[in-house]
């Protein structure tokens, strides 16, 4: 059930499931106020509450906070299991007083929160006893990267919480002392225009390179790349780190809250930088940029440790979760 104004899908999905689109909001908008918001929320939660006793689902997996509480309001508890897929940083998805007020009455009620790496499991522990941890899977890739081209690669939306302003900082300082390298940004946000202005202003064209997103397949971007560089102010699992790796590209990362340390091994297939902390970042890219075989020694060891997150491996902790009834109670 996609609860947007359109059905229309970034990634492909099974010819096997039926998509139905439904915008609702639950009163999360800048329009209106306080009172229509309300109302808001009660009219979608009446409209979930309609669909779900027409579906009768054994299982409900809600994706986000707000649809995790309107499932528990909708009653739907009576015939099915709802469980809440936890896809952000426990504290990055800001919550106001009556939201907040919402979720610990709500989640407490849910039959289990699944959450990306044991750091989250600890923070919903709180709220819910039955906290799982499922991470995201990725298959490797059948050709890894050369680690020929002079390309650092980021992948994000350009955002503060993804850390941008840094990268900026960083990238300044890596693109001026080693100019026959270029670092690449995919992606889309409220910041590209300063991005763009920054690249103006500094003298970067050609050099900090943004490049909107067309597909949802980029595996030729990290094959092209030598160095993938995250600069996120918070992560709960990033699955670019795990597509990155899964191409046995080198990661270097902050060590913010909470998902890298979980994919990256320091110094081992990749390294942990202090959290947003440019100067650091700056003296670790240029360190691994001029130390190839380090980079090669880390290629390999990423195409090694990135096989824990093989699809056969998470699917079958799905399985043990959720496909024997006895393991919710």
């Amino acid at each position: 059930m996609v609860l947007d104004d359109t059905a229309d899908l970034f990634y492909p999905v099974d010819p096997a499931i039926t998509i139905i689109q439904q915008p609702l909001s639950f009163g999360i908008t800048p329009e209106g106020n306080v009172i229509t918001r309300k109302i808001k929320l009660l009219s979608d939660v009446l409209k979930l509450r309609k669909l779900v006793k027409q579906l009768l689902p054994d299982l409900i997996i809600a994706t986000e906070y707000p649809f995790s509480v309107a499932t528990i309001l909708s009653g739907a508890k009576k015939y099915s299991k709802i469980v809440s897929w936890e896809h952000h940083h426990f504290y990055e998805l800001k919550r106001n007083t009556f939201w907040e007020k919402m979720f610990r009455l709500s989640y407490p009620k849910l039959d289990a929160v699944v959450c990306l790496n044991e750091d989250e499991k600890k923070l919903f522990s709180n709220v819910n006893t039955h906290a799982f941890v499922i991470p995201n899977f990725i298959s490797v890739s059948d050709n890894s990267a050369a680690l020929t081209g002079k390309i650092i690669l980021t992948v994000a939306r350009l955002t503060a919480v993804k850390g941008i302003d840094l990268l900026m900082k960083t990238s300044k300082l890596i693109l001026q002392q080693n100019p026959e390298w270029q670092w690449k940004i995919i992606g889309n946000g409220d910041m590209k225009e300063e991005v763009m202005q920054f690249i103006e202003k500094e003298s970067l064209q050609n050099k900090l390179i943004i490049q909107p997103p067309v597909d949802h397949n980029i595996l030729s971007e990290y094959q092209n790349a030598s160095l993938y560089v995250l600069t996120s102010r918070n992560e709960c699992f990033p699955m670019v780190l795990l597509e990155a790796q899964s191409a046995g590209l080198p990661c270097i990362a902050f060590d913010c809250d909470t998902g890298p340390r979980h994919i990256i091994r320091h110094n081992e297939n990749g390294i942990l930088v202090e959290k947003e902390n440019p100067g650091k970042l700056t003296e670790t890219i240029s360190a691994l940029i001029t130390d190839e075989e380090k980079r090669k020694r880390m290629s390999e060891n990423a195409l090694i440790t990135i096989q824990q997150f093989a699809p056969e491996k998470i699917t079958e902790l799905w399985k043990q979760v959720f496909l024997m009834p006895d393991k919710i109670e």
